[in-house]
């Protein structure tokens, strides 16, 4: 025991407040900026540092080891393993992703009202007003053709040519400079992203934030959540210095679909709790033109093609250089003469609505994740990848790198397409990553198939809440932050009429 802990009675840190708020990012920001403005003590404790924008590495390798869990080497267990990618610093995954926003699908909606139970949470003229404030809110708007840059307008004039749905990408990043380094934390901070929008609005209102707290179980004292217990880690080594614990009236869970379901596990819950994992893997395709591109100019993302009815999106994705170099097939001289056109390649992404379902469990080096694509799914993927071939092509690509198992590392034609979509793929073939993820502690009326109820109140312990993609009873096939943030709002404001006034000093 070190001299903290002696001082402390064994704890390194000890804190009260009305509601104490684990995890910072869409879900955990949100609930604490309405729940904070509506004049409660709120305090955040986040597993990651606060990193300034300012001061975030440039390159795409210090980005990811200071910011994302296992420097975005986190994967799934099993034969095939998918990259799991997840932010771990004050403003969570929003910190680095492009900022995409999507209403929730009307079909979805109606889903979670009537095979779950979730009128309520998901009732039409509340989510439509949250909407519209969370727009106003983080400068929402369509990526103008000012910062479309050369990657993404590829993708239009592909898309316009074959007569697909596409459209410039909604952003809540009204003010982008094109600068394309929304993974390093947008330079001028004109992403609205948690760490730069609600948290310090939150903390505007009076909520408090402990960062480098990793929070390992919920506090239970007959049946009902009382706080939360972890262990303070230190900035550099991110190994514990101490044990912690924060006293609470209502302890909300916002961890992420990883370790919301582990912190719950901890704690002593039960039932469905990890089960039902579910995701929208995906996969790019990088293409090569005569012309120079300048991917490093523009929106990181700002041109897309949903195709909800075959099960897939397809999205514009610049690279940093170093990563996009990584991506050149060939050795020796054929690949340095590559490298020495990089700013002649297009990448477009696939992101799939898989079937697949999950589970998330403890395991003794952290979380176990076990999922695998169905056959239905990888049959979506190789719809969606050989369709970016296509669209390449169409663009004028003279060059196209699927990147797939199995295949021509290059190919030079659509007729090498339709060769390459006659083969049958390997399972292990297609190089998926693993970035929007649902499910773990889904929520919905009947407690024998969901872990929290319409109010994301846990149906095991009272005064304990889960409010972040984990409650999302189904995968939704478009980017899900803005309906993170919609759901939560609205069971936040609801907590907040419901859980009295601030308690006097």
């Amino acid at each position: 025991m070190g001299l903290f802990d002696r001082l402390r009675g064994g704890w390194v840190y000890e804190d009260d407040a009305d509601y104490v708020i684990v995890g910072t990012g869409a879900g955990g920001a949100t609930a604490g900026k309405v729940l904070a403005e509506a004049g409660h003590d709120v305090l955040f404790l986040e597993e990651g540092p606060r990193l300034k924008t300012k001061d975030r590495p440039r390159d795409a390798i210090g980005a990811l080891s200071g910011s994302m869990r296992q420097a975005a080497t986190q994967t799934t267990a099993g034969p095939v393993p998918i990259p799991v990618l997840q932010g771990v610093c004050v403003g969570g995954s929003t910190a680095m992703n492009s900022g995409i926003i999507w209403r929730m699908p009307e079909d979805v909606r109606e889903d979670w009202i009537t095979n779950h139970g979730l009128a309520s949470l998901v009732d039409e003229g509340e989510l439509e007003r949250i909407y519209e404030t969370v727009e106003e809110d983080l400068e929402v708007s369509p990526t103008g053709d000012d910062v479309l840059g050369g990657n993404a307008t590829l993708m239009r004039q592909a898309s316009e040519k074959l007569g697909l749905p596409g459209k410039p990408m909604s952003r809540n990043a009204a003010r982008c400079d094109g600068k394309g380094e929304c993974l390093q934390g947008c330079p001028g901070e004109k992403r609205q992203s948690m760490d730069v929008s609600y948290v310090p609005r939150a903390m505007a209102a009076g909520a408090r934030l402990s960062t480098l707290c990793r929070v390992e179980k919920v506090w239970i004292e007959g049946g009902r959540a009382v706080g939360v217990i972890g262990s303070k880690m230190d900035r550099h080594t991110r190994k514990p210095l101490g044990r912690f614990r924060v006293r609470a009236r209502h302890v909300i869970v916002s961890a992420g679909v990883v370790h919301t379901p582990i912190i719950l596990k901890r704690s002593g819950l039960g039932g469905l709790v990890g089960h039902r994992f579910q995701a929208h893997p995906g996969a790019a395709i990088v293409g090569r033109f005569a012309e120079p591109v300048r991917m490093s100019y523009g929106a990181t993302q700002g041109y897309e093609v949903p195709m909800r009815s075959r099960g897939f999106k397809l999205e514009s994705l610049s690279l940093p250089p170093e990563m996009l170099a990584a991506r050149l097939p060939g050795v020796g001289a054929e690949w340095q003469e590559r490298v020495a056109n990089l700013d002649c390649y297009t990448q477009w992404c696939a992101q799939v609505r898989m079937e697949a379902k999950g589970r998330v469990v403890p395991g003794p080096f952290g979380p176990l994740v076990f999922y695998q694509p169905t056959a239905r799914d990888l049959a979506k993927a190789k719809e969606a990848l050989v369709l970016i071939c296509r669209m390449m092509f169409e663009a004028g690509a003279v060059e196209v790198y699927p990147g797939i198992g199995g295949i021509p590392e290059v190919l030079r034609s659509p007729a090498e397409v339709d060769a390459v979509e006659a083969q049958k793929w390997s399972p292990a073939a297609i190089h998926l990553v693993a970035s929007h993820l649902f499910g773990t502690a889904c929520a919905g009326a009947n407690p024998g198939r969901s872990v929290v109820g319409p109010d994301l109140q846990s149906h095991e312990v009272a005064g304990l809440y889960v409010m972040d993609a984990s409650v999302f009873p189904t995968n939704m096939g478009v980017n899900p932050q803005h309906s993170i943030m919609a759901v939560t709002y609205r069971a936040a404001e609801q907590l907040a009429l419901r859980g009295g006034a601030r308690q006097a000093a």
